[in-house]
């Protein structure tokens, strides 16, 4: 595994520039996903399951409720193990908008569309751990 991160732990941790109450704020994470993962506005929409508008606003720095600051927490926390199974962090963008025959042809963006993010966290533990999946 790829001893870089794209999203350091340090980095979200840092004095409580990006958390509030333990969770990470958007605003930090949004620029970051773009910049190191390479996802488009309409695809961190998707991930997140907010309204285009609440995502565009916390890009801007307006304060995210604590549910949203929770999911974009649980992604920066999905994105940074995926990204240590990958060469280049922006190549989990081009997998999560791939059919995965993992998800019964779902692409992973789709079953985290759904609230199935479990069945990537089952996928990442069977990696890890060498068991079947």
């Amino acid at each position: 595994m790829s001893t870089t991160r794209a999203i350091s732990k340090e980095t979200w941790q840092d004095r409580g520039r990006l958390m509030t109450g333990g969770m990470i704020q958007p605003s930090i994470v949004i620029g970051r996903f773009q910049k190191d993962f390479g996802l488009s506005q309409p695809v961190v929409v998707r991930l997140s399951g907010y309204s285009p508008r609440s995502v565009a606003s916390w890009s801007k720095g307006v304060k995210a409720t604590a549910p949203a600051r929770r999911k974009f927490t649980e992604l920066v926390r999905l994105f940074d193990v995926l990204a240590d199974f990958m060469e280049d962090p922006r190549q989990v963008s081009e997998w999560m908008q791939e059919p995965n025959p993992a998800f019964d042809g779902s692409t992973p963006l789709q079953v985290i569309e759904r609230g199935e993010t479990d069945r990537l966290w089952k996928m990442i533990y069977a990696l890890e751990s060498g068991e079947p999946g």
